[in-house]
């Protein structure tokens, strides 16, 4: 009975009504072991793009609770449903474990135990909305101060043409600290996203450069919006009805070194409509019906670019 009672003394000393503080409690743990292996895409050091692990980012509140790859990360109430609780909780030896070995501190028994109370409690996070309003070791990295050529002449999106697309469940921000450029994703509502709301993106065509429209309802009429984005430099199409005939559209998009097929119709076809792209350094074709032969071929064609089929 002494053992059981020494056990729950640390968790006793908070009031028994108190709730859980996101942004004073566990913010910090999340920042300093598992954030930078669930950011947002960013360069490394070589310049070599580097996507969230799982997909699953973990800097901003509606991120967590969008999940990532492999399900929900936080189901408010269920902690037995909760991916981010459960992976913790797992041997350090294990190859889900998280954070895994040399990447962070193993969350202690008192920490897990916050975090599974938080998310028995409803996993509010309170006035934290993360991103911008993270701490300084987890927020983006300030942009460069030499001049970005991507930059240059960039417009100033209108607020309301951002607020009419958050409206639609996307966020919206900065693709770096003090970039004139913005990232668009949806982190709710992906499914209800149709080519009729990728209308409302057209006013930012100036300063829109990242723009993820995965698991959403568009078609190959939706590309036609998103060919008018010429600083686009990073596009992720996975699991969307678009098709060969699409493609076509997007060689305009000559600023672009990131775009995702992965569970797409495209073919072999498509490729040729990629050719123009000359600053390609990354494609994903993943469950495409893109030939493994072809995709080797196209990857040739381009100087320093990956093709990733399987």
């Amino acid at each position: 009975m002494k053992l059981a009672l020494l056990w729950l003394l640390p968790l006793a000393t908070l009031p028994a009504d108190a709730a859980v503080n996101f942004r004073t409690q566990l913010w910090p743990l999340l920042a300093k072991n598992c954030v930078d292996c669930h950011r947002a895409p960013h360069k490394d050091p070589s310049g070599k793009l580097v996507e969230p692990k799982g997909r699953l980012r973990l800097d901003g509140a509606a991120l967590i609770l969008k999940g990532g790859s492999e399900g929900d990360a936080v189901v408010p109430g269920d902690p037995d449903k909760s991916s981010l609780y459960q992976r913790i909780l797992l041997p350090p030896d294990h190859e889900d474990v998280m954070p895994p070995k040399g990447k962070g501190k193993l969350f202690s028994f008192d920490d897990s135990e916050l975090l599974k109370q938080w998310i028995i409690e409803g996993a509010s996070f309170g006035d934290w909305k993360g991103l911008g309003d993270a701490p300084a070791a987890a927020a983006p990295k300030a942009a460069p101060k030499a001049a970005d050529p991507l930059s240059a002449g960039a417009t100033a999106a209108p607020e309301a043409a951002k607020e009419a697309v958050r409206q639609l469940g996307a966020l919206v921000s900065p693709v770096a600290v003090g970039s004139p450029l913005l990232r668009v994703e949806w982190v709710s509502g992906a499914s209800a996203i149709t080519d009729q709301q990728i209308a409302l993106l057209a006013p930012l065509a100036g300063s829109l450069a990242e723009l993820d429209l995965s698991d959403t309802k568009i078609t190959d009429a939706a590309l036609a919006t998103v060919a008018k984005f010429p600083r686009l430099t990073w596009l992720n199409l996975n699991n969307t009805a678009v098709s060969d005939a699409g493609i076509a559209p997007l060689q305009t998009l000559l600023n672009l070194s990131y775009l995702n097929l992965h569970s797409t119709n495209v073919s072999d076809a498509a490729l040729p409509g990629l050719a123009p792209l000359r600053k390609l350094r990354q494609v994903y074709l993943w469950k495409t019906r893109v030939s493994p032969a072809e995709a080797a071929k196209f990857a040739k064609s381009i100087p320093d670019l990956k093709v990733t089929i399987d």
